[in-house]
């Protein structure tokens, strides 16, 4: 048997319907801590701290910015229970 852990599955939905206020669901049944975000190109988000985000809730984000589609990222940062990292790109 192999100790090579099986996929993790990404937890979130990206919420666009709100916009310039867009959502991330933690769609997973377990709490996602040290929940960060970084904008990457052109577009402003507030600064914030690290967060909690339990199982079916949303995270809301005001990202400002033109045309946010063509060249910027937003960079999702999380720590499961286990304490292990992950990052998550989204493109709007």
């Amino acid at each position: 048997m192999s100790d090579v852990p099986l996929a993790y599955p990404v937890p979130w939905r990206f919420i666009r319907d709100h916009a310039p206020t867009y959502g991330l669901k933690n769609a997973s049944l377990e709490t996602l801590r040290h929940v960060s975000f970084t904008l990457v190109g052109p577009g402003s988000l507030p600064e914030h701290f690290p967060m909690t985000v339990g199982a079916g809730e949303t995270a809301w984000l005001p990202i400002a910015g033109d045309d946010l589609a063509r060249a910027t990222t937003l960079i999702v940062r999380w720590r499961r229970d286990n304490d292990d990292e992950y990052l998550w790109r989204v493109v709007f």
